[in-house]
């Protein structure tokens, strides 16, 4: 047998458990009976050999992202510290297997992208000294959009390709008798594996069990959210810019509002995750890692659509102009944020 319901346990499952495993408190944050619409996000998986039971908690977030995997398989060297010194050591590996890694790396390049170009388009309304430049502002617009566009085609990647198998060990938070305990790889495995085994790499899918995952949901809203958004980026160009400076219904139409519908993609997009984290749909989860990381990409969604919104008037009132740029400079160091400790989280391991 390998679950145990009570009546909050969702018994919908996109996962095949090894023989040996039971699981108990299946869930995610909706309330009834929204919940049962969608996969669990966290559940406590119990192992019991002989004398011996381990309990576990495994959680969505850790699952797509590879957090389980406990010794890089270019190195065999081990993906967990335990110091706070030692994990932000790590942010120094190259870990170019992990499509988790190059997810939170393009963010970064491209937050810090959008960093400069929040300083070239507010410093300007700050102080005369520096100078108005379209070139400047269009092209790290463009740059910035580009690479934003690129890391939500691998966060499409990485929702497609979340693994097969977890073993005992990976993807979960563990304790024994209350006490946490050391796991090593090569213990008898608790497998919770995909139906059908291994899979091939998926470059592109339209199965329809995704939509059941909020990880995925939180990865499709950022791409369409970024896609648009690229819309932006594109007519931000200094040429197509000089000829928009006049045509303000036209700038409006092919600027402003990607911005505003794109930006919105990100909110949504940063909800899911958030929501993916809790175990209530109100009760925010302050000292999980993932909850941050959509808590600042919320943040940072929130000042890129205000940009937009707050751009329809710039052209009219100075005031306007001066907020719309405001709320790029903030709004990019809080997806700077996100993004540096999606970074962090995706190569340290957990057990």
């Amino acid at each position: 047998m390998h679950t145990k319901y009570s009546k909050d346990d969702i018994k919908r499952w996109h996962l095949e458990l090894h023989p040996d495993v039971v699981r108990e408190l299946a869930t995610n944050s909706f309330p009834h009976p929204i919940k049962h619409a969608f996969h669990p996000t966290h559940a406590n998986l119990t192992h019991t050999h002989g004398s011996e039971v381990r309990t576990q908690e495994w959680t969505s977030r850790h699952h797509r992202k590879h957090r389980h995997i406990q010794v890089s398989p270019r190195t065999n060297k081990k993906r967990h510290e335990t110091t706070l010194l030692r994990k932000m050591a790590r942010l120094r590996k190259i870990e170019y297997w992990n499509i988790s890694w190059w997810v939170a790396t393009s963010f970064t390049l491209g937050s810090i992208i959008w960093v400069v170009n929040g300083f070239t388009s507010w410093l300007p309304l700050v102080n005369s000294h520096f100078g108005v430049s379209l070139v400047s502002t269009g092209v790290t617009t463009f740059i910035g959009a580009t690479i934003f566009e690129i890391g939500s085609i691998f966060g499409m990647w990485e929702a497609w390709n979340r693994d097969d198998r977890a073993s005992f060990g990976w993807a979960v938070h563990h304790n024994h008798d209350e006490e946490r305990v050391e796991v090593k790889r090569e213990e008898v495995e608790v497998a919770v594996v995909q139906r059908g085994g291994n899979k091939r790499w998926i470059w592109f899918t339209l199965d329809r069990r995704y939509w059941r995952e909020l990880g995925f949901l939180a990865a499709f809203c950022q791409f369409w959210g970024a896609t648009i958004f690229w819309i932006s980026g594109f007519t931000a160009l200094p040429s197509i810019q000089e000829g928009l400076l006049s045509r303000n219904g036209v700038r409006d139409g092919v600027f402003w509002t990607p911005q505003v519908v794109g930006g919105s993609g990100f909110i949504i997009s940063s909800t899911f995750i958030m929501l993916e984290c809790q175990h209530k749909w109100y009760k925010p989860k302050l000292r999980d890692l993932g909850w941050n990381i959509g808590f600042w990409n919320f943040i940072g969604g929130v000042g890129f659509t205000l940009c937009g919104a707050l751009g329809y008037g710039s052209a009219f009132k100075s005031g306007v102009l001066y907020q719309s740029s405001l709320c790029t400079f903030w709004a990019s160091w809080a997806f700077l944020i996100g993004s540096v400790l999606q970074w962090y989280e995706s190569v340290n391991g957990v057990q």
